[in-house]
C-alpha cells in the first residue's frame, strides 16, 4: 500500500491484531511480534493501538470496510488469482477518489494531495514480510509447515531445512539461502503440495534406483507398470518426459496419454509425449489407416525374453 501511494503516514493506528500484538498487559502495554517491530523500523512511522474491544475508536475505518465491500467485492467475485484482482482493486479506489467528501464537500483527490505533503519518504526497498523457519524433512524429502505438507528434493531426506513462509508462498532454501523449491501456500482441505521435478531430475541420471527409492510408490500404478517394462535407456526418457510435462502432482493428463499411447502395446516416450499434446490441444486423434491391398499376416511382439524359454523347452522335449 505505501509504495502505491508513494509515502507512509507519519502516525498509524491499528486494532490489535495478532501478526502485531502478542499480548496486551493490565496497563495497557503490549508485546509486539518481531515481524511488526522490523515492519515499524523499515518505514519509520509511528503506531498507536486501539483498546480492546473498542471498535468504535476507529468508527470511520470501519464504516469504509463497509463501503468497500458494498461497492467493491458485491456481488461475489470468484478470484483465480489473488494479486491480478488486487491490481484491478487499486484502479476502481482510484477513481473512487473522484468523490465530494461526505464533510468538507471538496473532492477526495484534493484532500489526498494534502496528505501527501505530509508523508514520510519511502525506503528504497519493499519490506519482505515472512518468516524463516528449520523443519526436518522425513525420509521422502517431505517437510511440515501449519499442518501441510511440501515436497523438497531427495537429498534433503531426514536433514533439517530452511523455509521462507509468506502469505502465498512456501520456499525451500538451500544452505546458502537460494531458493530450491518454490510452492504455492496451501489452504483449506488440501494438505499436500508435490513437486516432483528435484526427485524425477536426480532419478533420471540413476533409473536403475527407481525401485528402490522412497517415491516410486507414490508414482500412479499406469505409471510404475509401464517403468517396470521400460529399459534402462527408455526410463532415463521416461523419467525426463515426467520431469518436462508435469505440474506440481496432477498426473490427470500425463496418465490419460499414456493410457491412449498404450492402445497397441508398449509405447514409445515420443508417443506419449504425441499423445500428450494431442489430449492438451484437443486434437483429433488419427484413425487407423485401412490399407487397400492385403496384407501378410505379422505375429504379435512379444518383449522379454520368455518365448525363448518356451521354444527351448519345446526342443529339449
Amino acid at each position: 500500500m505505501f509504495h502505491h501511494m508513494g509515502g507512509v503516514p507519519k502516525i498509524i493506528r491499528f486494532d490489535n491484531l495478532s501478526p502485531a500484538v502478542k499480548k496486551i498487559h493490565s496497563k495497557g502495554e503490549r508485546d509486539l511480534t518481531d515481524t511488526f517491530e522490523r515492519f515499524v523500523l523499515h518505514y519509520g512511522f509511528k503506531y498507536e493501538f486501539c483498546n480492546p474491544g473498542k471498535g468504535n475508536e476507529k468508527g470511520h475505518v470501519e464504516a469504509m470496510v463497509k463501503y468497500v465491500r458494498n461497492n467493491f467485492l458485491l456481488p461475489e467475485n470468484t478470484i483465480l488469482d489473488l494479486d491480478q484482482f488486487n491490481k484491478t482493486l487499486w484502479k476502481q479506489a482510484e477513481e473512487d477518489r473522484d468523490r465530494p467528501h461526505y464533510e468538507k464537500n471538496i473532492l477526495q483527490s484534493k484532500l489526498y494531495k494534502v496528505d501527501q505533503e505530509n508523508w514520510l519518504m519511502l525506503p528504497e526497498k519493499e519490506f519482505h514480510c515472512a518468516r524463516y523457519q528449520d523443519v526436518r524433512a522425513d525420509k521422502y524429502g517431505m517437510v511440515t509447515v501449519d499442518k501441510k505438507q511440501y515436497s523438497t528434493s531427495p537429498r534433503f531426506a531426514k536433514q533439517l531445512v530452511r523455509v521462507c513462509i509468506t502469505y502465498n508462498t512456501v520456499n525451500i532454501l538451500n544452505d546458502r539461502n537460494e531458493v530450491v523449491v518454490k510452492h504455492s501456500r496451501l489452504y483449506g482441505i488440501k494438505r499436500k503440495s508435490m513437486i516432483w521435478q528435484p526427485y524425477l531430475d536426480l532419478l533420471s541420471k540413476r533409473p536403475r534406483a527407481i525401485k528402490y527409492s522412497s517415491i516410486y510408490n507414490q508414482f500412479p500404478t499406469i505409471w510404475s507398470d509401464y517403468l517396470n517394462d521400460c529399459t534402462e535407456e527408455e526410463q532415463k526418457k521416461a523419467l525426463r518426459l515426467l520431469g518436462e510435462l508435469l505440474k506440481n502432482d496432477d498426473f490427470s493428463l500425463l496418465n490419460e496419454a499414456l493410457q491412449t499411447a498404450s492402445v497397441h502395446g508398449h509405447p514409445s516416450v515420443d508417443q506419449i509425449k504425441h499423445c500428450f499434446y494431442t489430449i492438451l490441444n484437443q486434437n483429433t486423434s488419427h484413425t487407423t489407416i485401412q490399407p487397400k491391398v492385403p496384407l501378410p499376416r505379422v505375429p504379435e511382439i512379444t518383449r522379454g525374453l520368455s518365448h525363448y524359454d518356451t521354444f527351448f523347452q519345446k526342443e529339449d522335449q
